[in-house]
């Protein structure tokens, strides 16, 4: 029976890896790839060139978003509130909060969610090292806002994470994201409005 080339069905493969993409998807992606006419093999070269980049890109030491430095220029600003920090689950979760203009403080990234069934428990997670930066500053963050989906595995981390900062023992505010977010939703597909709505009225837990 005949199927596709070997190099064809590596890179429909590796495409396939990718999160949310199935294998009809990957393969329409793969064909797509290589079908670029007389332009074909520039636009493979900057492809390829763009994937060999991002190699480059690492976490910031503070917070944990993506960065292409070692502090990434959230950090690095020293004109926001060093008051509060953005607790979100991702770096997608920081572009689109930053998207509002209602958010003029600092963030820490999870790097994901507590959920036991696929293997991600706290310690998996950036907790620690938020919590080590809360006690570095000393009490100096009077606000933790956890811009956190409201879903099971956001729920169960939520509620971890405001126990541990409690535990911490400074006088601390701890609130999420309320109205305007319908339980279920996702931040990250939330627009700028109704998202920064849900940040002016969060809600102390």
């Amino acid at each position: 029976m005949y199927n596709y080339p070997h190099k064809l069905l590596k890179l429909i493969n590796e495409v396939s890896k990718l999160p949310g993409v199935g294998p009809k998807m990957a393969e329409r992606i793969g064909l797509h790839i290589i079908k670029k006419d007389k332009n074909e093999n520039e636009y493979i070269d900057n492809f390829a060139s763009v994937l060999q980049e991002s190699k480059e890109l690492t976490f910031c030491r503070e917070c944990f978003n993506v960065s292409d430095f070692e502090i990434c220029p959230i950090c690095a600003d020293k004109e926001r509130d060093g008051q509060i920090m953005c607790v979100v689950e991702s770096a997608e979760e920081v572009i689109t909060v930053e998207r509002t203009g209602k958010f003029k403080g600092y963030y820490h990234v999870l790097q994901g969610l507590i959920n036991p069934l696929n293997n991600m428990l706290p310690d998996n997670l950036r907790i620690k090292e938020m919590l080590e930066r809360i006690k570095s500053r000393g009490g100096a963050i009077k606000e933790i806002i956890l811009a956190i989906n409201h879903s099971v595995e956001g729920d169960a981390t939520s509620l971890y994470i405001s126990a541990m900062a409690k535990d911490l023992g400074y006088e601390m505010k701890i609130s999420r994201l309320a109205k305007g977010l319908p339980t279920g939703s996702d931040i990250r597909y939330a627009d700028e409005i109704t998202l920064g709505q849900a940040i002016v009225e969060r809600k102390e837990i």
